[in-house]
Parts: C-alpha cells; structure tokens; sequence
C-alpha cells in the first residue's frame, strides 16, 4: 500500500469554508452569485437539505438549501457582512469552518480566483529524474519527531 501524497499543512491560514443554510434555491442562487460575482467567494455549491430545529418555544422542520461556500480568510468579513446582509432569516445560521489542510493546486485556484493581484504563483512540480537540492529530504523518507515517554 503506497502513502497518500503529502500536501502542505497549513491550509487554514489560506483557505475558509463557509457554511450557510438558506430558505429556498433561489435565495441559494442569487446569494451564490453575488458571493462568485463579488469575488467574496471562488466557488459555492449548493444542495437541498431538510432541517429540524427549535425556534421561539417549539420544534420546526422544514426544507432548506445547504451553501458550502469557499473562500480566504482575508475575504471572510466582508463574505459574512455579505450573508448577513443578504440573508432573509431573523437568525442566518453563518458558520466559519477553518481547513488545516488541503489539496495545493485547489488552494492555488481558489486564492487567484478571488485575490488575483495577492494569489500566490503556482508551484511547479519538478521534473521527473532531476535532483533534489542539496541537504533536501525525500519527503517520503521524512521521519516523525520522536516521542519522548
């Protein structure tokens, strides 16, 4: 069995996923437009969820659209103030969810789809059969500290 590839740790200092939970799919649509159109968000998706809950004394239920929407942390007042905003609950339900790790080239895109003048330049992989630097470890080789008892 082979080791999944390494991607860098670190991804929450880039990277922010929002949740929000909105009435219908047109709120889900216009809000996800805004949010793309605004470079507020890179992408959103959006899915059909069904949600029960306490509000004011008693259990609803109901069907609701899910937004998974993704975006930076340098964008993410600006994206809540936008939900907020935009939102037609009393009470919009708007959570932060931070990501320590992700794939490097979804982070690339994601960065330069909403920041193009601060995206960071892709990196390139090297070459097949060319040398690590010198002093540089094979990542798979690349033990873990040791644990002291």
């Amino acid at each position: 069995m082979t080791a999944p590839p390494l991607d860098p740790t670190g991804a929450d200092q880039r990277l922010r996923i929002v949740y929000c939970a909105v009435p219908d799919r047109q709120t889900g649509d216009r809000i996800a437009r805004i949010a793309v159109e605004g470079r507020y968000a890179a992408c959103v998706q959006a899915w059909p969820i069904r949600s029960v809950y306490w509000w004011k004394g008693k259990v609803e239920d109901g069907e609701e659209w899910a937004l998974l929407l993704k975006s930076s942390p340098k964008k993410l007042g600006a994206l809540f103030e936008l939900l907020a905003r935009e939102h037609p609950y009393e009470v919009p339900e708007i959570l932060e969810i931070r990501v320590p790790r992700a794939h490097e080239p979804y982070v690339q895109w994601l960065l330069a789809a909403i920041d193009p003048e601060s995206a960071e330049p892709p990196t390139r992989p090297r070459p097949a059969g060319s040398r690590r630097a010198r002093g540089a470890r094979d990542p798979r080789r690349t033990r873990a500290p040791r644990r002291r008892p």
